[in-house]
């Protein structure tokens, strides 16, 4: 028996396993770590992030196209600013065409729920559909994108069912308006606990929140807002099976900014974190009717996550 020849193959092993360790070690942190699962099948799932500093668009298009691109986004929900050049907007929207991105203008406050709000919500549906108007077909948004969050008003402690009812016809509203002469995709954002206020469902009976939204709707962006899998999953399950009743696709949305709030951002735990956990999220979800593919919230917090 060869025992210095012995030793000398598990010295060899030995070393290798401690250069590949080394070698491991000194990779970038986004080695493996990204967004293949998400991105995978692109032309069937979105892949979305909410932009609400337009102004990116025209300070840096080239390089915002570039990061989009690289990271498999297919769907932009872009803030609608009349301060920006409508050419900015129509180079930027042609441009996302030609890589697969589709682009739809987002706005919302939280006032707008209010009679007294309602005068800037219509303004916003008539700039798009202004710009839309006179623009190309490959110059414009293909849907406009609702994030009105009433419950953040101090009116929601007090009055709560007054409030609720004003958010229902603002969404309806909202709806009627765009769907009167256009084309455009109706989508709003919802927090993931709407399921526990019960609203007349116009049929003389009642029926969730969440659910009246739903059928309003085209489509809804769900603000999933939680850093782990398992509570992600338990928490979209209720909406996911509204929205399959109503045959409406559901984006689930995650937070990358620092909100404050425990275990509800990646803020802290680093784009590494984020990707495997929405990995697993679109594993899990992927076959489900009304998954419609993920969203993250927002693009300048993204870019600038650490890992």
């Amino acid at each position: 028996m060869d025992i210095i020849g012995s030793w000398s193959r598990l010295a060899m092993k030995a070393c290798l396993s401690l250069v590949l360790a080394l070698t491991l070690a000194l990779l970038p942190p986004t080695a493996g770590r990204t967004l293949t699962a998400v991105a995978a099948d692109a032309g069937s799932k979105v892949v979305a992030t909410w932009m609400w500093n337009t102004y990116e668009i025209w300070r840096d298009k080239e390089g915002t196209l570039n990061y989009l691109t690289q990271h498999g986004v297919n769907r932009v929900y872009l803030q609608a600013d009349p301060d920006i050049p409508v050419d900015v907007y129509r180079t930027f929207i042609r441009e996302a065409g030609e890589r697969g991105i589709e682009v739809q203008a987002l706005g919302g406050k939280p006032e707008w729920a209010l009679p007294e709000g309602q005068d800037d919500l219509y303004k916003f549906i008539y700039w798009v559909k202004a710009y839309n108007n006179s623009s190309r077909s490959s110059e414009r948004f293909n849907g406009i994108h609702l994030d009105v969050e009433p419950y953040v008003l101090p009116q929601w402690q007090y009055e709560r069912d007054t409030i609720i009812g004003y958010w229902m016809d603002t969404v309806s509203g909202f709806v009627q308006e765009v769907k009167s002469d256009s084309y455009l995709t109706v989508g709003v954002d919802l927090p993931i606990w709407l399921q526990w206020f019960l609203v007349p469902d116009g049929k003389g009976d009642t029926t969730t929140l969440t659910d009246y939204i739903i059928g309003r709707v085209d489509e809804i962006a769900l603000m999933a807002y939680i850093d782990n899998t398992p509570g992600i999953l338990q928490a979209v399950s209720h909406e996911l099976a509204e929205a399959e009743a109503s045959g409406k696709p559901v984006v689930i949305g995650v937070e990358t900014m620092d909100n404050g709030e425990a275990n509800s951002s990646f803020y802290g735990l680093g784009q590494g974190a984020m990707y495997d956990t929405i990995n697993a999220v679109a594993s899990a979800l992927w076959t489900h009717p009304a998954y419609g593919g993920v969203g993250i919230h927002e693009y300048d917090s993204w870019r600038f996550l650490g890992w």
